[in-house]
This record gives structure tokens, sequence and C-alpha cells, in this order.
């Protein structure tokens, strides 16, 4: 049996082309994934912006017109969301507790679109 001289660059040729392959896929795998992660971001902030805009349109019915609501959220490792709206006018500071009760509890009804997340209400506190 005769070994080629070339067997060695042969094997090692063969190495780096493999290693090149395996390469090229992960980098196609990583970048879908990234593709996918984008595409779900947009549709949370646009789901979220929706949600914003809707609880804007509510407290504007109810006489609260340019309230401040804010939309923070918590993003934990496993994918599930929590979301805090934070509403603010300076009329509801001088609402009673049951009057703020009841406007919370009013709140609480607007429909959140993605039901697993985690979605809580809350005045914005005034430091005195």
């Amino acid at each position: 049996m005769r070994i080629s001289k070339n067997l060695p660059i042969t094997i090692l040729v063969t190495l780096i082309l493999v290693l090149v392959i395996a390469f090229c896929i992960s980098g196609t795998v990583i970048s879908q994934n990234k593709n996918i992660s984008r595409a779900e971001a947009k549709y949370f902030q646009a789901m979220e912006r929706d949600y914003v805009k809707e609880v804007r349109a509510f407290l504007a019915e109810k006489g609260y017109e340019n309230s401040g609501v804010t939309m923070t959220k918590i993003i934990e490792g496993d994918g599930s969301r929590e979301y805090t709206v934070t509403i603010h006018h300076r009329k509801m500071d001088y609402l009673s507790a049951e009057k703020k009760e009841e406007l919370m509890s009013d709140c609480n009804k607007i429909k959140f679109p993605v039901a697993e997340c985690g979605l809580f209400h809350k005045f914005l506190e005034k430091d005195l």
C-alpha cells in the first residue's frame, strides 16, 4: 500500500472546507433568528403604541384630555413580557381614593392584544 505525498494536503483542504461550510450554515441560521426577532420586536412595538393610544382615547372620553400615558416593559429570559402603564393627569391628583380605584378598574378593562403578557396600571405618584 502506497501513501500519496498529497494526502496530508488533501485532508487539510477538506477539513478547511468543512469548517467553512459549517460556519456559513451557522451564520445563516443566526441571521434568520435575528430577522424573526426583529419582526417580533416591530410587532410588539406597534401593538404597544396602539394600546397607549387606546388608553389615551379612553381617558380623553372620561375628561382627562392630554393625559400622560407611558408604557414600560420587562422582557424575561424566557421571552415573557410584563408591562406597566403609568397614567398621569393633574386632575387625577385631586381624585378621591374611590374615584381613582374606579378609574383604574375601568382602565384595566381595556384589553391588551397579547393575553399571556402581564399588564399593570398605576397612577404616577408625585413627591410632595
